[in-house]
């Protein structure tokens, strides 16, 4: 970042009549070691609460994935009977994929599909981010989910998604569900607000301090102390989209 920076403001400066690249490279590291500093602190900090709750994420991300099994189970009696090569069930239709969890509908019908999220609806409290594998609402081929599958998923989460509290994301063929996360406890955000009010304060400062040239060095310091304390009240707001 401090390279970029640097070099950035370097070749924008190069462009002028006069150009002083001594001091444009100087703010471009001050600028560059600001945005390290910003983003080291919020990485720091997010790391050190995951290790300060001394939760086993292997062990979580597999009780969730067995919960979300049990709270889906009795779909498979409300699926279509086919074959059991073909028949929906649980053990091979959810499953974790690059991390998130994966509900797969290709094999339901659209009634099943709406029981499935209805049921997902209801045990809201105990589920996290999901993504619903719903299919294009076409028949493109002999393996395509049925049509009637995603506008019934839709339709579905469009009544409730927001009370329940998850963001809907569509995309072609799937529709994520996103937490929309649990605000900031009041002694939460004074503590985050703590950690992050030196550095970024004090980072913001002397980036605008550079930035803003000679003989305006001391209104570029209130300017990024300013903004240094503006981005730390937004950071500290940050919400828990984990559950």
């Amino acid at each position: 970042m401090v390279a970029v920076m640097a070099t950035f403001i370097g070749i924008f400066v190069s462009g002028l009549d006069s150009p002083d690249v001594i001091g444009s490279l100087r703010s471009g590291i001050v600028a560059g070691l600001a945005g390290a500093v910003i983003i080291t602190t919020f990485a720091y900090y997010r790391m050190r609460e995951a290790t300060r709750s001394g939760r086993d994420v292997a062990a979580i991300r597999e009780q969730e994935l067995t919960r979300v099994r049990a709270i889906l189970s009795p779909i498979e009696d409300r699926a279509p009977k086919s074959s059991p090569e073909l028949a929906w069930t649980v053990e091979k239709q959810v499953r974790r994929d690059r991390g998130v969890l994966v509900v797969d509908m290709h094999g339901l019908d659209a009634p099943s599909a709406a029981a499935l999220t209805e049921r997902l609806l209801e045990r809201r409290a105990d589920l996290g981010r999901l993504k619903l594998v719903t299919g294009r609402g076409e028949a493109l081929h002999a393996g395509s989910a049925d049509p009637g599958i995603r506008p019934a998923v839709l339709q579905r989460l469009k009544v409730d998604a927001q009370k329940a509290e998850w963001q809907v994301i569509q995309k072609s063929s799937s529709v994520t569900l996103r937490p929309m996360g649990r605000a900031p406890t009041t002694k939460e955000w004074f503590g985050r607000f703590i950690v992050f009010v030196v550095p970024m304060t004090g980072a913001m400062a002397l980036a605008f301090r550079d930035l803003a040239g000679p003989g305006m060095e001391e209104q570029g310091m209130m300017f990024g102390g300013a903004s240094g304390l503006l981005m730390t009240a937004l950071l500290s707001s940050y919400r828990d989209r984990s559950a």
